[in-house]
């Protein structure tokens, strides 16, 4: 966005416009209006430290009450650092037919080589006018990844196995077709209508190839999936109190899977969903509140396992603020989580000599609750503070469990509802303005305690804690910040994460149509390590380290140059890319 077209900025609290379709919140650019005219928008970007370049083209042309827009962008990385050292254990009550045993494996990377090549198009024509807008949006978005190959020494504690090396060949392709047709229709101060459809087309393929000596795997799949959706929504305020905001939705995917190799399959997946509902917000001078009820109904058909299931979803919220200085917020939102179609997947795949995994197509569908507090206080321009407390819980939510069922006795990891799984925060966030406003500090703790049941029961605290620092002067700016180490419980594996302190620093530039960046992240950091991981099971266990480019020291510059052409028009609302979308295929 160019700064110099804004000629204000608002910051609206449940706003009355029906263009806003009934946002709780609101940060509305008020731009200068051109009649004609264009600008095109060149970026480029380079990674110095990991192998990584990116570039991207945006271009936006106006006339009348047209706006055509069109963005294109591409990313290419190799990696040779990525990759999962570990040690793992595992206990067998009958394996092969020999009995317990519990066997320890060492996996070390021996020799890694990751490439990605990425692609986004996107094509939107907007149609604008005071009381109507209509938008045409088509994008394209391709990812390939020809090579995700690792080398791995296997030793063996017990000499259940000879000490080998095993190779992964392993690539992907994935291909989304996009459209989203939106439009909105004002009928006053008091009533709008908006409708928005979608179609996505996705295509994507994996293969996989392990060898261990004799010992082979090929895993081969391809995917063709097919999603449309409609949401029509009305907005009414019929007075400066009261918005009323009634919305349906509809939506159907079908997805076919074709496994080949050791494990070959057909898989075809149809998934029809529903939903209506309507928000209602009442506001006065210094409180509102206000909630959303909705009713959703879903029919899923797995390779002929039915599943039907229906619920109410919603939430509620309330705002006070007794002056311009403090502000009050609670909200509370519950509603059932849907799990990944991957999940649900009927296949079962094999990955080594000693693990398998599986989907279960009788998941159920599970509920969330989550429940907000946060405390505002804006004594003047310089000083700023906000103390947050938030709560969630998954209740008998989807996790990964290992227990050896597999063939001849060998483990399997298959996706099943087991246990609760919930996350309690507080967190405060400092800020502090000087040099009248040219030096901006920011500082944000965070205390999480993390609790589940079922069978990765544990509790869990961990502390982080965020700094940051940005001073502009004259053209430039300088802007850094630290964070701290980091833990983490996954919510659908059980797995702890502990990832190291992170931290940057840059530096930027910006004069008429030039705006440039060197960026400097992790620079004192040699590791390749990302993160720490361990699980702990009745059958398995794991304590690994996890290789990329995450947490390496990397060192980027970046430099955009903005040309115009006819009439200056109005920057910003820029589209980009949509990205490919998510797989079904089981993993």
């Amino acid at each position: 966005m160019r700064t110099t077209d804004v000629k204000k900025v608002e910051y609206l609290i449940y706003p009355t416009d029906p263009r806003f379709r009934g946002a709780q919140y609101v940060i509305n650019f008020v731009m200068q209006k051109y009649e004609w005219g264009g600008y095109t928008k060149l970026s480029a970007d380079k990674w110095f430290g990991v192998n990584r370049s990116e570039a991207s083209v945006y271009s936006k042309f106006s006339y009348k009450r047209m706006t055509f827009d069109l963005y294109a962008d591409e990313i290419y990385l190799t990696n040779r650092h990525t990759g999962t050292q570990s040690t793992e254990t595992f206990r067998f009550p009958d394996l092969y037919g020999k009995g317990p045993q519990t066997v320890e494996r060492v996996s070390i990377p021996a020799a890694l080589r990751y490439r990605n090549n990425s692609n986004d198009i996107t094509f939107r024509a907007l149609y604008n006018t005071d009381k109507t807008q209509i938008s045409n949006t088509l994008s394209l978005a391709f990812t390939s990844i020809p090579r995700n190959d690792a080398t791995t020494s296997l030793t063996y504690a017990n000499d259940f196995l000879p000490g080998s090396t095993a190779k992964s060949v392993a690539s992907s392709n994935n291909f989304s077709l996009n459209y989203n047709f939106e439009i909105y229709r004002s009928f006053g101060e008091k009533l709008g209508m908006n409708i928005e459809s979608r179609y996505n087309y996705d295509h994507n393929t994996s293969n996989s190839d392990y060898t261990d000596n004799d010992f082979r795997i090929i895993n081969d799949a391809k995917e063709d999936m097919h999603y449309v959706s409609a949401t029509p929504c009305l907005v009414w305020n019929p007075n400066n109190h009261n918005s009323l905001m009634p919305y349906m939705h509809a939506e159907y995917s079908t997805t076919k899977i074709n496994y080949f190799g050791n494990s070959p399959s057909h898989q075809d997946y149809d998934i029809w969903g529903y939903m209506a509902g309507v928000k209602y917000t009442y506001q006065q001078s210094q409180w509102s509140a206000g909630g959303l009820v909705g009713w959703v109904y879903a029919d899923v058909d797995l390779s002929g396992t039915r599943i039907k299931d229906n619920y109410p979803q919603g939430n509620v919220f309330g705002t006070y603020s007794p002056n311009d200085k403090n502000q009050v917020e609670i909200t509370y939102a519950f509603g059932k989580q849907v799990p990944d179609t991957y999940q649900k997947s009927p296949n079962m795949l094999q990955q080594d000599e000693l693990m398998w995994y599986a989907g279960t197509p009788g998941l159920d569908n599970y509920w969330n609750h989550r429940a907000d507090a946060t405390y505002t206080w804006l004594p003047n321009n310089k000083w700023q503070l906000s103390l947050n407390g938030a709560y969630f819980i998954a209740d008998n939510r989807v996790t990964s469990i290992y227990t050896p069922t597999a063939p001849n006795g060998t483990m399997l990891r298959q996706y099943l509802n087991d246990g609760n799984f919930s996350w309690t925060t507080v967190t405060a966030n400092a800020t502090a303005k000087f040099l009248g406003g040219k030096l901006i500090a920011r500082v944000s703790p965070m205390y999480t305690h993390y609790s589940t049941t079922g069978e990765y029961a544990q509790k869990m605290d961990g502390l982080q804690c965020t700094a940051q620092l940005t001073w502009y002067f004259g053209n430039f700016y300088l802007f850094g910040w630290y964070t701290t180490p980091r833990k983490d419980l996954s919510q659908t594996s059980g797995i702890k994460d502990r990832t190291p302190s992170r931290y940057q620093l840059q530096i930027g530039y910006g004069k008429g149509a030039w705006r440039a960046s060197a960026t400097a992240y992790n620079f004192l950091r040699s590791s390749w390590e990302s993160s720490r991981e361990t699980l702990t099971s009745q059958y398995y266990q794991f304590d690994r380290r996890t290789y990329g480019t995450a947490q390496h020291m990397r060192f980027q510059f970046s430099v955009t140059y903005t040309f115009g052409y006819g009439k200056k028009i109005q920057r910003g609302n820029e589209v980009s890319g949509s990205g490919t979308g998510q797989s079904a295929i089981l993993k």
